[in-house]
């Protein structure tokens, strides 16, 4: 009698295991769509060789391209947008760049900028202004013409690391992230001589082809100066170069998507490209506010 009051315990006890195991455990097929791409893996070497050899592939850049551009948005409430402008940008690394805008169809020059890295010139034919002013100059929001440097154009287009490479004051951390079905390498380079560590940069590499698919580059306060995402890289004479780029300035409240459709690296560029005299009788305007 006592034997079967035992078997009759032990096997309600299992009863209960097994209705609190199926009540508990729920098993859901997760679809492609929500699974983690196929990661490739390399060693913090490997990658920084890669980002170094990467940072002197290109000297010079010719390309035509589409610009998408808008200002604007959640932070003040209103959106403009000017999207399918058709521009041409020259440059001769590390500092010389020129960005010339049109309009769509109709092909009149909106803008013509550029930048020797010491001063930066813009022309605005269609208002008949110009402007001058030193690269390091404070930027003004509220100033169209302030906020749309070539600087920013020749920042997003590369990715270099060659500043830091003989800086000892420089450190850099390596981890990993997952952000939606993306893997990728993680790159934040500090500032380490003052009292505090400066974030400096951020370099973002996607696992599924171990390409850079942003940047994001820091102010002395720690804000996000500068965010650049980088997609559908193709080969351009052995060497791999995105299709769009895309610049957004959080500080500045702007965004320049750039779509190329034709680039060529590596030729000799006249240096009168980066010539802009200001044009006979042009309005010269004021980039920064008055003290």
């Amino acid at each position: 009698m006592k034997k079967i009051l035992i078997s009759k315990f032990q096997l309600l006890f299992l009863l209960l295991v097994l209705v609190q195991a199926s009540c508990i455990k729920k098993t859901t097929v997760v679809p492609p769509s929500q699974r983690l791409l196929t990661a490739k893996d390399a060693t913090r070497s490997e990658l920084l060789q890669k980002l170094e050899a990467a940072s002197k592939a290109i000297q010079t850049f010719k390309a035509t391209v589409s610009l998408d551009l808008s200002r604007g948005g959640a932070k003040s409430g209103v959106l403009d947008e000017y999207r399918q402008t058709k521009g041409y940008v020259f440059v001769n690394r590390p500092d010389h760049i020129r960005v010339q805008v049109q309009m769509p169809l109709v092909l009149t020059t909106v803008a013509v900028m550029v930048s020797d890295g010491q001063q930066y010139r813009v022309s605005i034919p269609i208002k008949n202004q110009f402007a001058m002013q030193d690269v390091n100059a404070p930027v003004d929001p509220k100033n169209s013409l302030s906020s749309l440097r070539p600087q920013i154009f020749l920042e997003g287009l590369f990715v270099d690391i060659t500043p830091y490479a003989n800086k000892p004051s420089v450190k850099s951390l390596f981890e990993e992230a997952v952000v939606g079905v993306h893997s990728y390498y993680v790159f934040s380079f500090f500032e380490t001589a003052g009292e505090q560590p400066e974030l400096l940069e951020k370099i973002w590499i996607d696992r599924t082809d171990l390409e850079v698919a942003r940047k994001q580059l820091f102010d002395k306060d720690g804000r996000l100066e500068t965010d650049v995402t980088y997609e559908e890289y193709h080969q351009v004479g052995g060497i791999p170069f995105p299709k769009t780029i895309s610049i957004k300035r959080p500080i500045e409240d702007f965004t320049v998507k750039m779509t190329f459709q034709q680039t060529d690296f590596n030729e000799t560029l006249d240096a009168k490209v980066f010539d802009l005299p200001r044009p006979e009788g042009a309005e010269l305007v004021q980039l920064t506010k008055a003290k």
